[in-house]
């Protein structure tokens, strides 16, 4: 008889470690259905193998930026940032406007672990829109797609494990699962080397007669803190021309944290992870005067 107890706890620790969403998405197809957990059973089966033909959820929805090549004859090709606005057709302005990911969440994870150099995730528009688009236009349309930051698009793996958390904390009284002692009787992994002891957890490790390398693993050191406000304070300069309340609250969020004797590194990267989202019709721009670089630097830090 299968443990769902012992499965629960599995998908939990898989969760915190960092698994891959796809692995842990079959254990929880394996618990729904031997539950028989319909809608679960539905979410996870379509997480698997990817939502064709119907319209994925809000949380695979992103707003983006549309790039277009144009061959004007006797000056050769160029790339444009097409503004879609100007588009009158509602339904083709927020599909160009909205970057839709219905492939696999393996996919994803892979999209995001492969993507290139410069911090983007790009995707062939269909030819089918390049007629609402040539009559602004001065030129043939070579090709076209959108983009969004690799950011932005980890997001949806964020997403699809905090649907799953929210489902074990759902289900947890039923069988039993206490997730808080779980977590906190779970011991982070602690390496002994030559060097010393270095904790990867977040608890404390005591050592006599041993020089320790590493403390709390997720607390921001004073230079880091003060090198995080200097990338910030940069950040706001390249997007106070496109004023976003969101990113006014999490830019207000970094500095809190930031204030604090113990600042967080999981909250922090959060944050910082989430800024390029705000920008994405904007991505272009803001991408080009440093946006991208000085939040791989922040992350870099944490």
């Amino acid at each position: 008889m299968l443990n769902f107890k012992e499965l629960a706890e599995n998908i939990l620790s898989d969760l915190i470690n960092n698994g891959s969403v796809s692995d842990v998405l079959l254990k929880t197809k394996i618990f729904a259905s031997q539950r028989s957990d319909d809608e679960l059973l539905g979410w996870v089966t379509k997480e698997l193998n990817g939502y064709d033909g119907e319209k994925p959820p809000r949380y695979r929805l992103l707003n983006c930026g549309l790039k277009v090549h144009v061959f004007v004859p006797f000056r050769g090709t160029a790339r444009i940032d097409f503004p879609v606005d100007m588009i009158e057709n509602e339904n083709v302005r927020d599909r160009l406007s909205n970057l839709a990911f219905h492939m696999p969440i393996a996919e994803i994870e892979r999209l995001c672990k492969d993507a290139g150099g410069d911090g983007t995730i790009k995707m062939k528009v269909p030819v089918y829109a390049y007629q609402f688009m040539s009559e602004f236009i001065n030129g043939d349309i070579q090709d076209a797609y959108q983009y969004s930051t690799t950011a932005a698009v980890s997001q949806i793996i964020v997403a699809v494990k905090s649907v799953l958390i929210d489902f074990l904390l759902k289900v947890s009284s039923e069988e039993n699962i206490n997730f808080n002692n779980f977590i906190k009787t779970n011991p982070q992994m602690i390496t002994i080397n030559n060097s010393g002891i270095m904790n990867t957890g977040s608890g404390d490790v005591n050592a006599q007669g041993a020089t320790v390398v590493g403390g709390d693993n997720n607390i921001v050191n004073e230079s880091n803190k003060q090198e995080l406000l200097r990338i910030l304070e940069e950040i706001d300069k390249i997007v106070a021309p496109h004023h976003s309340s969101d990113y006014d609250d999490v830019s207000k969020d970094i500095r809190t944290e930031l204030q604090k004797d113990k600042p967080e590194k999981k909250f922090l990267k959060r944050c910082f992870q989430a800024i390029p989202s705000f920008f994405s019709g904007v991505a272009a721009s803001v991408a080009g005067n440093g946006l991208t670089s000085l939040i791989e630097k922040a992350i870099a830090l944490l």
